[in-house]
């Protein structure tokens, strides 16, 4: 198999976790998860959850140079499609119509980091990819009304968001707040 980044080196075998068997790029450091040996190592794993809600806080992973290229699957030869992240991670996974998995150099140890790695497969879902684009927007949104109201007021407003977010009179707060 031939990597599918850089100068299409010949990939080498090598095990990113006990029992997933990967084949690494020598040129890009990315890696190729086929997918029958992620699901095997996935079937050993304990059950994890990841949370949709409440990330807010951005990865310092560098985003690959290789993010925004397009990558041919090293099995089938056919464009790999691009999936985000999210979950503060701002790199994109690719996967192939095989079912298998590219990451560019660094973005395994970025998904392990945010015990991300355990739901890869989450990452192509219509929830995931819904869930993301709600969180692009919400951070959309937050960016303009700091800069309209300042960043001082925004972060005593958030502050107050999240403590009455909890509180059993929330909506006597909020009739308070409208002037009501």
């Amino acid at each position: 198999m031939q990597s599918p980044l850089g100068s299409h080196k010949g990939l080498e075998r090598v095990e990113l976790e006990s029992g997933l068997i990967a084949f690494r790029c020598p040129e890009t450091g990315g890696h190729w998860i086929p997918a029958e040996n992620y699901w095997r190592w996935h079937g050993t794993q304990p059950a994890t959850e990841v949370e949709h809600e409440g990330v807010e806080a951005k990865d310092n992973t560098p985003v690959s140079e290789f993010d925004d290229t397009v990558k041919l699957c090293p099995e089938s030869g056919t464009v790999m499609m691009r999936y985000r992240v999210g979950h503060g991670k701002p790199f994109r996974v690719d996967r192939s119509r095989t079912g298998g998995i590219w990451l560019d150099g660094g973005e395994w140890e970025a998904l392990k980091a945010g015990n991300l790695h355990h739901s890869i497969h989450r990452i192509f879902t219509a929830p995931w990819q819904q869930a993301v684009r709600h969180q692009a927007l919400d951070e959309t949104l937050h960016a303009q009304l700091r800069e309209r109201l300042g960043a001082e007021l925004f972060a005593r407003l958030m502050a107050l968001r999240k403590e009455l977010a909890a509180h059993p009179h929330r909506e006597a707060a909020l009739a308070l707040l409208h002037g009501h």
